[in-house]
């Protein structure tokens, strides 16, 4: 995969993902469809603190823990780790994007592992569709790359 293709992906990416937060009232945040389901808010902070802790194995960056109990401070660590982890993508080369980086799932390519986020965050995206369609609420229109 190319430099330009991971950043166009992940341009996309941001823009999805930020529709979900915005898409569900806040006084909805704590909805809980069921026993051991997370609320809407634990499965957007769950979202945010993986791609942050994940991405450093993509880029050597490390982003410090930030409180996310609200929307905004949620949108706000979101927009933050995109706008981080699309300016660390953009200012490596090829080669350092198939260099090959200890994981604690194995030795895996940069690439692969920005491919890894990407899944994890379509897997929880389309969760929250769940959480919208219980409360009435049309899901953002699906964009791709």
């Amino acid at each position: 995969m190319t430099k330009e293709a991971l950043i166009k992906k992940w341009k996309g990416n941001k823009r999805y993902t930020l529709k979900f937060v915005e898409a569900m009232p806040e006084q909805n945040y704590d909805l809980k469809p069921v026993i051991g389901m997370k609320t809407y808010k634990s499965q957007l902070a769950h979202i945010t603190s993986w791609l942050r802790t994940h991405s450093r194995f993509v880029t050597d960056y490390e982003f410090e823990k930030e409180k996310m109990t609200s929307k905004d401070q949620i949108n706000s660590a979101l927009e933050t780790f995109f706008d981080t982890f699309l300016e660390h993508l953009a200012a490596m080369n090829d080669v350092q994007l198939h260099e090959t980086v200890p994981v604690w799932y194995g030795k895996t390519a940069r690439y692969q592992i920005a491919n890894v986020m990407d899944n994890h965050l379509a897997h929880h995206r389309g969760q929250l569709v769940v959480y919208l369609r219980l409360n009435d609420i049309k899901p953002p229109s699906y964009v791709g790359w």
